[in-house]
């Protein structure tokens, strides 16, 4: 049973890969949590500078498992790039979204709806960001000159 598993996670189907989308997330979820306890309680750094130690670690991890295990792509710097470009759009998104929720649901459940519309957007972004021919880079990617 558990190498069926194993075998389907692994597949090539788009399930397999939301499941190893949201495998990842949850997984760097909890590293930056970890990492953020750790410099602010063993370490003694303060909050906001753990914030973002831990986002950066985090991100970064975030990065290359995305390439190697969710999407099975060669990590370059178009598509970390893209990734990084996916990931402020986010943010963006997150934030402008709670600003309004906050005043339908309230400021406490506001993240909530935020999420659910900002996941499934965030997925399709960083998707195109592995999956996209024009972001591989190499010899196989079409070059843009200044003619087309």
């Amino acid at each position: 049973m558990t190498s069926g598993l194993f075998r389907w996670l692994n597949g090539n189907s788009r399930k397999a890969e939301v499941l190893r989308f949201a495998i990842v997330g949850g997984l760097c979820t909890v590293l930056q949590y970890g990492i953020y306890v750790v410099f602010v309680h063993a370490v003694g750094v303060p909050a906001v500078i753990a914030t973002m130690i831990s986002y950066a670690l985090s991100f970064l991890v975030n990065f290359f498992l995305s390439s190697l295990f969710t999407f099975k792509s060669k990590a370059n710097a178009r598509r970390g790039a893209a990734f990084t470009l996916s990931h402020l759009i986010n943010m963006g998104m997150q934030t402008g979204l709670v600003a309004i929720f906050k005043g339908i649901v309230g400021k406490t459940l506001a993240l909530l709806p935020a999420l659910a519309i900002c996941v499934p957007l965030n997925y399709l972004m960083v998707r195109f960001a592995f999956k996209s021919s024009s972001l591989a880079g190499g010899h196989n990617s079409r070059k843009i000159s200044v003619n087309d």
